[in-house]
């Protein structure tokens, strides 16, 4: 991962590390940071992001996350994988909230590193309820969210003047054939709409979407793998983008985005133009 491009970028960032104080001077009690590690890219972290697992003494990690950032974590600390995948669960929810707060009372300096954002479909927001609850420091640090980067990664900007003045972000994956999304609504909205984790429901979501009175001909597009060399990208209209990803094999992680904003994708594909170069890497 090319953190460091030259020396003077170099100094800079070695600069400001040095220059703030230790994240935790493992007092008796430790301190947990919820750290989002951005979209797939790692070079998308955030330089407080970075600067936790530099000095972590743990890492409790999810499964999307890059190799290339492990790598920036000490060799002395410990590193727990907690990832999730649909149907298959290394820990519940309430086994990693309990394993957080074991690593802090032992007074280590603990990151929770999640994909995106940790408070955008990430949980980050129950597990800093817990640990407060338990008494235990915690600092939440913001992730670049896949809602933003990843369309913008396929050239897809989620607002445009004169196209979308607003954006939706909501999550196709429920825990139920039901839905608790009103869906119907979100078709009056207008303005953008991005799904996340709704490859699985995409056919259902879209014929809601069209008996909300969505018209038919709004361009969408679904990502996968967005802001990675493996992204792939298959635009349509919102009556034949569930078939159309059903033909290309979408697999996860992927992201849907609906709206007159997709239409700009083909003029603005300017990651696309990269991709071979980054595979030959």
């Amino acid at each position: 991962m090319a953190l460091v491009l030259d020396e003077q970028t170099k100094g800079r960032e070695c600069i400001s590390t040095i220059d703030k104080p230790p994240l935790n001077e493992h007092s008796k009690l430790g301190k947990v940071f919820l750290v989002g590690a951005g979209p797939g890219d790692p070079e998308l972290i955030t330089l407080k992001g970075l600067r936790c697992l530099r000095q972590a003494d743990v890492v409790v990690y999810d499964r999307l996350i890059s190799a290339e950032l492990l790598d920036e974590v000490p060799a002395y600390a410990e590193r727990v994988f907690v990832g999730k995948a649909s149907g298959h669960h290394i820990l519940k929810q309430e086994e990693i909230n309990a394993l957080l707060i074991t690593f802090a009372k032992r007074g280590n300096l603990v990151v929770r590193l999640k994909g995106g954002d940790p408070c955008v479909f990430g949980r980050g927001g129950e597990e800093a309820l817990e640990l407060a609850q338990a008494g235990i420091p915690f600092e939440i640090v913001p992730g670049i969210s896949s809602a933003i980067a990843v369309p913008a990664y396929a050239g897809i900007p989620i607002t445009s003047r004169g196209l979308s003045s607003s954006v939706t972000i909501v999550t196709g994956h429920e825990q139920s054939d039901s839905t608790s999304v009103n869906w119907e609504a979100l078709a009056k909205v207008g303005g953008t709409l991005v799904i996340l984790m709704g490859k699985e429901t995409l056919s259902r979501i879209t014929l809601y979407l069209l008996d909300g009175g969505l018209n038919p001909a709004t361009p969408a597009a679904v990502i996968e793998q967005g802001t990675l060399p493996q992204q792939r990208v298959v635009t349509g209209t919102l009556e034949n983008i569930a078939q159309l990803a059903r033909t290309a094999r979408i697999q996860s992680p992927s992201l849907v985005v609906i709206g007159p904003v997709v239409a700009l994708s083909e003029s603005l594909a300017w990651y696309e133009a990269l991709i071979p170069q980054l595979m030959n890497v």
